[in-house]
């Protein structure tokens, strides 16, 4: 919703910011057809702003890593809240619901008016006998008393016009069909049907269709035509009404500022250098839309591995095998388990089952899993001496662990970058591969910056919404290995029903994560959130 409401912000702005300059400074010049161009660029570019904004370059320093509260046997005893008590105590109407709703109505008056107002033609051009002058055809027709232009149709009622007329109006609607002034009828119906709440759409819509008259005007008027005639014709017009948005009207926007366009003389050319002025006006809209890209400020920090020459000098050499399961005893395939203080590891396979080749003189191995807490094992030196094959079992359990998320969140921070992608593999000096943890977890979109971004923003909703919430929330939950979110648990209470039912609604409301990964395959994560209000 935020995002929704964010790109139609924009779009409004730099709408608005184009018409403005359109109306100071283009719109009493006789630079038609550069102003039909703007016009339709003051409609497309700020879309185009907002929908695809322009990149540029942040640099910035990385963020600590997140860190693990004890909330693992708290989590472990807590039940999921069912679904149906995920909902605020009140179950009112939130200011997004009513929004949305409004919206949605708009649009739909509006496109079935457009849509009612355009069968008639359309069953008119399906059914009446057509007559042609030069390459377009003409429908008489009763129903419409002004003539008008409905893409490459003229309509005319005959009845209503002398013949020693009838060049004139023809004149004055192909010029409207010739330069296919539909096509910004067209763009202009469909912004404004999407854009109906704000102003500066109709305006837009206004100022297109009166500069294609401007068009008309000029184009008749350089046949030939005499201006005082084809005024007096435009006079007798006025009191015919509008047809329907997508067709050019004779009488259209007729008044004295399109009777005087006619007699004003052509602008001078130096006046095009008021479209220069233009320039600031788009470099500032590119920079107020821009996303930043963020990256992290100085160089890439290189894999240490001083303690390599340990596994590769050492002559003598044992084997460790042994298993990594859960706490259930259910095998954790693709589990990570390195000897202390060296490079030299190894992946559990689709048993949780692992062999490793290790120096004599091995002691500390460790095993990590994304979602659970690394697990520490030491082979003793009786293991060793008992050992006449010189191999040795280990098995680790792991626990699974609770990630406690901070929320702390200040107006125009600067969103910290994602980490560096891990490579594959690397070699040590000596050319000996080393062996790389490739443990992912959960992104959130926009990274902890966009997460506390969304926390601060739901909870100023919610005070908003609600003034009295007062108190502090932990609270549990789950993202799958599809990025999706569930497991919602109350760790701590508030001990007030309602602050603690608001707190879960509201987290509930997140987006889907990017999953977390153990060497590429997606796996689940337990977080822990505090909500205070």
């Amino acid at each position: 919703m935020e995002t929704t409401l964010q790109l139609i912000l924009r779009v409004s702005i730099g709408s608005a910011l184009f018409y403005a300059f359109y109306a100071l400074l283009l719109r009493q010049t006789t630079f038609f057809r550069l102003n039909r161009v703007y016009l339709l660029a003051a409609i497309l570019l700020p879309v185009l702003f907002a929908v695809f904004p322009l990149q540029y370059t942040v640099l910035v320093k990385g963020s600590a890593p997140a860190q693990t509260e004890d909330w693992g046997e708290l989590f472990k005893a807590s039940n999921p809240i069912p679904d149906d008590q995920l909902l605020p105590a009140d179950n009112g109407l939130s200011w997004s619901s009513v929004l949305i709703a409004v919206y949605a109505t708009g649009l739909f008056l509006l496109a079935m008016r457009l849509l009612l107002q355009s069968i008639k033609p359309i069953r008119l051009i399906l059914t009446h006998k057509k007559e042609r002058t030069g390459s377009y055809p003409i429908v008489e027709n009763r129903h419409f008393s002004v003539p008008f232009s409905f893409f490459n149709h003229i309509f005319i009622h005959p009845e209503y016009h002398k013949q020693e007329d009838l060049d004139v109006i023809l004149a004055h609607e192909e010029v409207h069909i010739r330069e296919r002034h539909w096509i910004d009828l067209l763009v202009i119906e469909l912004f404004t049907l999407a854009f109906w709440f704000n102003p500066i759409s109709w305006l837009l819509e206004q100022a297109i269709k009166q500069n294609h008259e401007y068009l008309a005007d000029h184009g008749v008027l350089c046949r030939g035509q005499s201006p005082a005639r084809y005024q007096l014709l435009l006079v007798n017009q006025l009191m015919g009404m509008q047809v329907l948005g997508l067709s050019n009207n004779l009488n259209f926007a007729l008044g004295p500022t399109r009777l005087n366009m006619m007699k004003k003389q052509k602008t001078s050319r130096k006046q095009l250098l008021r479209f220069g002025l233009l320039f600031p006006v788009v470099a500032g809209l590119l920079f107020a839309f821009a996303k930043p890209e963020y990256k992290t400020q100085g160089k890439t920090q290189e894999l240490e591995t001083q303690n390599t020459s340990l596994a590769v000098t050492t002559k003598k050499q044992i084997v460790i095998t042994g298993i990594v399961v859960d706490e259930k005893g259910e095998p954790l395939p693709g589990a990570s388990i390195v000897m202390r203080g060296t490079t030299t590891g190894t992946v559990a396979d689709m048993d949780g089952k692992f062999q490793l080749t290790v120096p004599e003189n091995s002691r500390g191995f460790d095993a990590s899993f994304v979602g659970y807490e690394t697990k520490e094992n030491t082979i003793s030196i009786e293991q060793k001496e008992k050992s006449t094959e010189k191999s040795v079992t280990l098995k680790f359990v792991m626990e699974r662990a609770v990630t406690a998320i901070s929320t702390e969140y200040h107006e125009g921070d600067i969103p910290p970058p994602p980490p560096p992608p891990v490579p594959d593999e690397m070699k040590t000096k000596d050319g000996e591969p080393v062996f790389i943890i490739v443990e992912d977890m959960p992104q959130y979109p926009g990274g902890s910056y966009g997460f506390s971004k969304f926390i601060h923003d739901e909870t100023e909703k919610a005070k908003s919404q609600n003034p009295g919430l007062k108190g502090e929330v932990t609270i549990g939950f789950t993202v799958l290995a599809d990025g999706s979110t569930s497991a919602y648990k109350i760790l701590k209470s508030s001990k007030l029903k309602h602050v603690d039912e608001t707190a879960v609604y509201l987290v509930k409301q997140q987006e889907n994560w990017k999953p977390g990964k153990q060497r590429g395959k997606a796996v689940p994560v337990d977080y822990a959130i505090k909500i205070e209000f």
